[in-house]
């Protein structure tokens, strides 16, 4: 990779100095790096709409580059490398919900007894991101981890009749993203009509994008598949989050006819 890149992906907001100071700590020390910004709006300790931001913020990233992941972070700290990238951050549930077994080789961030980790991102994750971007090979910064922490997995469950969907993502539209692909979708559909329960209401088509092609002025509640290949909810210049209540971990119900 010709061009050193580090990404950030934070739940530190956008009010602090924490950026600045992990930016200029890398800007010191590694000549030319691209310092991209994922989020630093991420609800501190969701770490399912941590992971579901890494899986598809992340991902596309070429080969090389070094993701600094810091939502509820605390020890044990690891570094890690799927798909030919660097992920540093906790082992606190999101990389085995991120990975699952993708994972090519993880190790632990080594911490001085007494040391100080308030902020983990400059004391540790900055210093590994520089011996990697550096040519350090990834056993040099630490022992070999072990089994990464687990959480559930909330997707979606077949209940009788009906399968329960979470939402894994809200964004700042007031749009939900549930964690049911459109692939997902379909092969349990086949080609079956279906009735989508959200709160008090209901969706039983896919639409190709937030209006139907009717007009404008239909402000029902839409079903669609978002940039990353989930299913999506939303109604049309409102947010589906504030009118229906709806939050990340809550579910809405499928079933096909």
């Amino acid at each position: 990779m010709k061009t050193p890149i580090v990404t950030l992906t934070t739940d530190w907001g956008d009010r602090g100095f924490f950026a600045g100071m992990v930016k200029g700590a890398l800007m010191r020390h590694v000549e030319g790096v691209q310092v991209v910004d994922i989020s630093h709006r991420l609800e501190p300790y969701n770490t399912v709409t941590a992971s579901f931001v890494v899986r598809h913020g992340c991902l596309g990233f070429p080969e090389g580059t070094v993701h600094l992941i810091d939502v509820a972070s605390q020890q044990p700290f690891v570094a890690l490398r799927a798909r030919g990238q660097y992920y540093i951050c906790a082992d606190n549930g999101l990389p085995a919900l991120v990975f699952g077994d993708e994972v090519e080789e993880c190790v632990s961030l080594p911490t001085q007894a007494g040391g100080i980790y308030n902020f983990a991102a400059y004391n540790l994750f900055v210093p590994a991101a520089v011996r990697l971007l550096g040519g350090a090979a990834l056993h040099e910064l630490g022992p070999v981890h072990g089994p990464l922490m687990q959480r559930p997995r909330t997707g979606f469950m077949q209940q009788g009749e009906y399968y329960r969907i979470y939402v894994h993502y809200i964004d700042d539209y007031g749009n939900a993203y549930l964690g049911m692909s459109y692939r997902e979708f379909e092969e349990l559909r086949q080609g079956r009509a279906f009735v989508m329960q959200v709160k008090e209401m209901t969706v039983g088509e896919i639409g190709a994008s937030y209006v139907r092609s009717t007009g404008a002025a239909d402000m029902s509640l839409r079903l669609t598949v978002s940039a990353t290949g989930q299913l999506e909810l939303a109604l049309p210049n409102r947010s589906l989050a504030q009118l229906a209540g709806l939050r990340v971990n809550e579910s809405v119900l499928l079933r096909f006819k």
